[in-house]
């Protein structure tokens, strides 16, 4: 069984991400408005906007038999990380956190994806789900 869920990172850096993203398309139409017949450097401008959605569509989780696999905006980096060395996974709105040995991977999914994912890992390893930080705290006096 593959399954794969999309995710983003924290949400500063998802908005500075998509928002750079944004301005490379907005440039590149610029560009071509700047000239009433195909320009190749507004054409070459927009290619790259493609690029860098293709880059942010690519983070995914896939959750295979035995293992989590994390597919980063960067293509040559990848993350794969055993069932058996999770701790924890704590749910907090529309954040996953897995804590394992080595550290710990927050991200945000869409609300039904985190739940879904923290279901089935919680399946896999045998570990219990948190809910993380939800609870307000009393005013100091």
């Amino acid at each position: 069984m593959k399954r794969k869920f999309f995710w983003q990172p924290e949400a500063a850096t998802a908005i500075i991400y998509w928002s750079l993203t944004m301005i490379v398309l907005f440039y590149s139409l610029i560009l071509a408005l700047e000239h009433t017949h195909p320009y190749w450097k507004s054409n070459l401008v927009l290619a790259v906007f493609f690029l860098f959605v293709y880059l942010g569509l690519r983070r995914t989780v896939s959750l295979e038999d035995t293992q989590l696999t994390i597919c980063y905006a960067r293509f040559w980096k990848k993350r794969i990380i055993l069932f058996s060395d999770i701790d924890h996974i704590c749910i907090e709105g529309r954040l996953l956190k897995i804590s394992t040995g080595d550290g710990h991977w927050t991200a945000a999914f869409r609300k039904n994806d985190g739940v879904a994912l923290a279901a089935l890992l919680s399946q896999k390893t045998a570990s219990q789900i948190i809910s993380c930080g939800s609870e307000k705290q009393p005013p100091i006096d």
